[in-house]
């Protein structure tokens, strides 16, 4: 072989040594980056309201499809049967009675009754979308927000705006700032459930505000989207157009479903949305639910908790276990159901200030755990445990408990006052059915203990 021969060959052989190296460096680069975060909440929507949760009548092909193209999980848990204190959660990796947010956060007199501040503490020196701020994202709140303000009689108008927490863009409703009147725009804040185009119209805009924020900032900064759905909390007054799919079936199912099948319809959309921009693969995207269903209206009805013990206000499972679904294209695996990880909203902070590689202060106290691990498709094992209060007791109903622990395997409700305590192992026993109390009296003893010591911490 010629001299010139040889020096070609070698030459064909370096650059394709080189085009490998540069590829592998390339996908190194993309898997390290900072991902965009989608965090989809929804409000009231149970454990037992989507197909791919096992029901047979709802339409909800979109939330199915996501699931089908990620992993679904069967123990996560919010940390209130109601929605303040659920949020505030998300937004402080706190327990939320670490902050006095016991119920729903409403006007200064009930406020004051429950021993409530009118809205979450805008003085802390972590929020998660200001952490997010901090680690390069550009963030973003559509939706609910439920953590103060919202007009009177129902919300202080002296609340922070959104903004305040760590938000580049908002528009909310249930919140001071902008928001929207019927389907458009609106500068301030106003009381909006008697408002039906834009009840029916409410996951519409939403999502509408989200994909516009996302086109006019992808390939600029990583992206957090807090996109926080109404639907299906009422009011609920769908339009005959979104009605006319569920006819023959109870006025109760029929309104339901109309309103699931409409939200279901607008999540598709931003899926689809994502994927024209050429974003699946940079962009994990959550969908869960602030509490349980609703136990009075059409959600009484219609509203599933998949066979769960209790409903939303209640710390029985059907009140604080709902629906969560990971997606994240060639990252997380597809069509998984993972039952074994216990999960927690709690959690989402500190896993997202992971993937956004920041650190969060070491005397901050964060009361999650980073569940990251789960992204590589790995089933996560708690090492804390998870606590409730609810300081409302009704003793004749579902939401009689004052505090709920669970640990390991078990879960312990109780209330002192009345002298009742149930105790529930819950992967043998998830619908909370066969109390073992009294011939687990250790470990009763030992989740109360855990709970009475989690209290001292907490402000009276």
């Amino acid at each position: 072989m010629s001299l010139s021969k040889i020096i070609t060959l070698l030459f064909v052989v370096i650059s394709l040594l080189s085009c490998n190296i540069i590829k592998k460096e390339t996908k190194i680069v993309k898997q390290n980056s900072k991902p965009n975060i989608i965090f989809i909440f929804a409000d009231d929507w149970g454990f037992g309201d989507l197909g791919v949760y096992g029901n047979k009548e709802v339409v909800t092909p979109n939330l199915d499809k996501m699931a089908a193209e990620g992993t679904r999980y069967t123990q996560f848990h919010v940390t209130s049967g109601v929605c303040s204190p659920s949020r505030a959660s998300i937004l402080t990796g706190h327990f939320p009675a670490r902050h006095r947010v016991h119920g729903h956060l409403a006007g200064h007199a009930l406020n004051v009754k429950r021993n409530m501040p009118d809205y979450l503490d805008d003085s802390l020196p972590v929020y998660l979308p200001k952490t997010m701020q901090k680690a390069g994202y550009k963030t973003a709140h559509f939706g609910k927000w439920h953590l103060g303000g919202g007009g009177l009689p129902n919300g202080d108008p002296n609340a922070p705006e959104a903004k305040a927490y760590g938000y580049d863009e908002a528009r909310v409703w249930n919140g001071n700032g902008p928001t929207w009147k019927g389907d458009q725009k609106w500068p301030t804040t106003r009381f909006m459930d008697t408002d039906s185009l834009w009840v029916q119209s409410s996951s519409k805009i939403a999502v509408d505000e989200t994909i516009n924020f996302i086109k006019q900032n992808k390939g600029k900064q990583p992206i957090y989207v807090n996109l926080w759905l109404k639907d299906p909390h009422t009011p609920l007054w769908p339009s005959e157009e979104q009605r006319k799919d569920f006819k023959g079936l109870s006025p109760s199912k029929e309104t339901y479903y109309a309103v699931l099948k409409d939200a279901d319809f607008h999540v598709g959309r931003l899926l689809e949305s994502l994927s024209e921009m050429g974003l699946d693969e940079n962009t994990l995207v959550i969908f869960s639910s602030d509490n349980g269903p609703a136990a009075y209206g059409a959600s009484l009805k219609a509203g599933s908790t998949g066979g769960l013990k209790g409903r939303k206000v209640d710390i029985y499972e059907g009140g604080v276990v709902v629906p969560f679904i990971v997606k994240w294209k060639n990252r997380v695996a597809a069509n998984k159901v993972d039952s074994t990880s216990v999960l927690s909203a709690v959690d989402l902070l500190p896993t997202f200030a992971n993937l956004a590689q920041i650190e969060l202060p070491k005397n901050y106290g964060v009361d999650g755990e980073n569940i990251a691990s789960i992204l590589d498709n790995k089933s996560f094992e708690r090492t804390k445990p998870l606590f409730w209060e609810w300081r409302f007791p009704k003793v004749k109903t579902n939401h009689w408990a004052e505090g709920a622990v669970r640990k390991g395997d078990w879960k312990l409700l109780f209330n002192d006052k009345i002298n009742k305590v149930e105790l529930y192992n819950i992967p043998k026993d998830p619908f909370e059915k066969n109390n073992l109390a009294e011939n687990n009296i250790q470990i009763v003893n030992e989740l109360k203990s855990l709970w009475k010591n989690w209290k001292k911490d907490l402000p009276k």
